[in-house]
């Protein structure tokens, strides 16, 4: 019989400086809206448990707060375990998503007040290009309904650098955006 586990809780990682700050949204790009599936030892596919992750973002002076979100579904006997189970998988989610972002590559920086962020239609938004979401403006889907554009009201990155990195990351910083390029997820984790 398959039943369904909701199960929230709270990261605070450090931001107060702009590597901590890449490696907390890096962290966020390996959570939100992954699926991933817990099998017993015994690999037996009918036991099997699937969570969807989601999050919520919000940063507080030097500490970035990342609301996890998780939907549990498959036998009600294994919904425990994998809920014990998931916390760890996402302190392993932490400690890859800070090698990563160790392994960056800086892109391109802009001063700030030269970008404005604006909502953008489903066919223009870039799941692969993380921008924090306090820059959205206003009520967007987030973390994907809006995007950075320049003072000539061209989006940024514009599109061939986005279709040339499998992931970027915009981090704001002391007046400056900074856009990293992170290099791309295993094809185990995507």
């Amino acid at each position: 019989m398959t039943a369904k586990l909701e199960h929230e809780w709270e990261l605070e990682l450090p931001a107060a400086t702009s590597d901590q700050l890449l490696a907390a949204l890096t962290t966020r790009d390996r959570l939100y809206g992954h699926s991933i599936t817990l099998e017993p030892e015994e690999e037996d596919p009918s036991k099997a448990v699937e969570v969807w992750l989601a999050s919520v973002e919000s940063l507080e002076e030097s500490t970035y707060r990342l609301g996890v979100y998780a939907e549990i579904s498959g036998p009600k006997e294994y919904l425990e375990a994998a809920r014990d189970a998931l916390e760890d998988i996402v302190s392993e989610q932490v400690e890859a998503a800070a090698a990563e972002a160790g392994e960056a590559t800086l892109i391109e920086r802009r001063p700030a007040a030269t970008v404005q962020f604006r909502k953008v239609a489903e066919d223009d938004e870039r799941p692969q290009l993380v921008i924090p979401e306090w820059l959205a403006p206003g009520e967007v889907d987030t973390p994907w309904g809006f995007r950075a554009f320049d003072a000539k009201g061209q989006p940024w990155p514009n599109e061939d650098v986005v279709l040339a990195h499998d992931r970027l990351v915009l981090v704001p910083f002391k007046g400056e955006l900074l856009l990293y390029a992170l290099p791309p997820l295993d094809e185990d984790e995507g």
